[in-house]
């Protein structure tokens, strides 16, 4: 899983970046340069795998990884800084709108106060108005191709003209009524405003509690004081929070969200060497499960022993009684794979 965060420049979006991937990327209050992004990986902190970990008892404990990318800041009105740096937003598999909600005059804005809501409605229309420009484009490129008697996808230029009147009309893509059919002939162009994406209110630490910003339909943090707790000691970090008012570090409600709006789950495989999380799409099959870990077993796939995450902490992790109970079940290859699941892949190349 890709995740992106973009907005406004000087909006907090590296801080917050430093936050999820406890890195230390310097910040600054002029325009980073469109070329310029970061990459990190933030690990999913599931306390399921950590008791599953704690019964086997493995050599190894690997949380599943999301990769988390910083783009440089969009400017109003300036299509030229924007465009290039939308390249870098392209491949993620979902974008986190940062909203800037604090107040603070040594960090200039570009805009003349602070409104979270007129950002999102300003960071939306810039990104309409690049996947309007990919759409002409593209339309423009096939017109001519078709000109010089090269063969074009038909289909393609048709459902272009849907999302062309759609982006003209000032609405995102997430909005439009497309099949699966469709969406397969214009998958491969990366439309920024067909991506999933969430809203993040960047508060400072006096109002990130206020009730304007909890009635708010986003999360809202304060990317400052995330900055601090990912600098204490393990140990301090439940009372740093409890007297913050902060129930839970960004990185996980982050990660919780970006899991729902892209529908994922998780099952995890144990054993003595190692207990591992995997990320998948919810509804993904066994043997597409298999694929995950490695393709040998995919093509290989003979069966999947499965055993829910409850079932497996009710026996303790001991198969054998769970298989006496009937908790442990032998399922093929077009079994729906459940949030949770603890697998076995038996397989054969």
């Amino acid at each position: 899983m890709k995740i992106a965060l973009t907005g406004f420049f000087n909006s907090g979006k590296t801080t917050i970046f430093n936050a999820l991937t406890t890195q230390k990327i310097e910040t600054s209050s002029y325009p980073t340069p469109a070329d310029i992004f970061h990459r990190g990986v933030l690990h999913v902190d599931d306390p399921r795998l950590r008791k599953v970990s704690n019964i086997v008892n493995p050599k190894k404990t690997t949380f599943a990884q999301v990769e988390c990318i910083d783009v440089a800041g969009l400017i109003k009105d300036n299509p030229t800084h924007n465009s290039k740096v939308i390249k870098q937003l392209m491949d993620a598999d979902a974008l986190i709108y940062i909203l800037r909600g604090f107040d603070n005059l040594s960090v200039p804005y570009q805009f003349d106060k602070i409104d979270p809501l007129r950002d999102l409605t300003e960071l939306e229309y810039e990104l309409i108005m690049l996947d309007l420009d990919l759409v002409i484009k593209r339309i423009e490129r096939m017109v001519e191709n078709k000109k010089k008697g090269q063969k074009i996808n038909e289909a393609e230029m048709e459902i272009l003209e849907i999302l062309k009147n759609h982006l003209e009309n000032g609405q995102s893509l997430r909005t439009i009524k497309i099949t699966d059919e469709e969406l397969k002939q214009i998958r491969h162009l990366n439309f920024l405003t067909l991506k999933p994406a969430f809203a993040v209110i960047n508060a400072d630490e006096k109002s990130f509690n206020e009730r304007r910003f909890k009635d708010a339909d986003f999360l809202t943090i304060c990317g400052s004081l995330e900055s601090e707790i990912i600098q204490l000691p393990q140990d301090e970090i439940s009372n740093f929070l409890d007297a913050m008012g902060i129930d839970e570090p960004v990185s996980k409600k982050i990660v919780r969200k970006a899991y729902e709006i892209l529908d994922y789950i998780s099952f995890f495989t144990a054993g003595p060497q190692e207990v591992r999380a995997w990320s998948i799409k919810k509804g993904t099959k066994a043997v597409d499960a298999a694929g995950k870990i490695h393709s040998d077993i995919q093509r290989g796939f003979i069966r999947a022993e499965v055993i829910s995450y409850n079932d497996f902490v009710c026996v303790n992790g001991d198969l054998n009684l769970a298989r006496q109970k009937g908790l442990l079940r032998l399922e093929g290859k077009e079994y729906e794979v459940k949030d949770g699941d603890i697998i076995t892949f038996r397989f054969k190349v």
